[in-house]
């Protein structure tokens, strides 16, 4: 499918290169690139799966797994069938830690993009847009389990490196996904819950 005009915003509609409305239908991608237990049925977040799998295969047999689990888990398949049930758009939640380590911050992982690309890629195919969520961020912008947040602090909002960490993940994303018409949109911070309830607005 060619390549349409970027999408822009125009008063409260959503259009394309010749300002026709877009209307937006669309479904998320759950479970892939964030481990959600209510999605995938395992116990614990994703660290701890991780964590579990190194443990019992090994790193190298885990490795193996995880490489193929993104592999098989979206496919032309399944993108075919999005669109004959007349989605055009999926939102494809991640995790930071496909992108930078803990011990290893800014340092950019590379294949964060080689699964992340490939989906995107998939769905430009069948024309379908992409919006990219940031589901968990470094030190847990909420409390909850699907942030990947192991202490049930949203340290995030305490701790300027976790704040700039994200910032510097998002300035990488741009970067690779700049000028991509079939990149609708970016979720900045999926459901930022600060206890304050001030710092959203500061």
């Amino acid at each position: 499918m060619s390549a349409p005009a970027i999408l822009k915003v125009k008063g409260d509609k959503i259009v394309d290169g010749e300002g026709n409305p877009v209307l937006m239908r669309g479904a998320g991608l759950g479970g892939w690139m964030n481990q959600e237990n209510f999605i995938t049925g395992y116990p614990g977040r994703e660290f701890q799966i991780r964590e579990a799998l190194d443990e019992v295969l090994g790193p190298q047999k885990a490795a193996f797994y995880w490489d193929k689990f993104l592999e098989y888990f979206f496919t032309e398949s399944d993108a075919t069938f999005y669109k004959s049930l007349g989605l055009n758009c999926i939102r494809i939640a991640f995790n930071y830690r496909h992108f930078e380590d803990d011990m290893n911050p800014r340092v950019l992982k590379p294949e964060g993009f080689k699964y992340l690309d490939r989906v995107v890629d998939i769905c430009a195919k069948a024309g379908i847009y992409t919006i990219l969520d940031y589901h968990a961020a470094a030190g847990g912008q909420n409390t909850d389990w699907h942030s990947d947040n192991p202490t049930h602090v949203a340290s995030f909002w305490v701790h300027k490196d976790f704040q700039d960490r994200t910032i510097w993940l998002w300035e990488e994303l741009a970067k690779h996904y700049k000028g991509n018409p079939w990149v609708a949109g970016y979720n900045i911070l999926n459901e930022p819950t600060d206890p304050t309830h001030t710092r959203l607005q500061e």
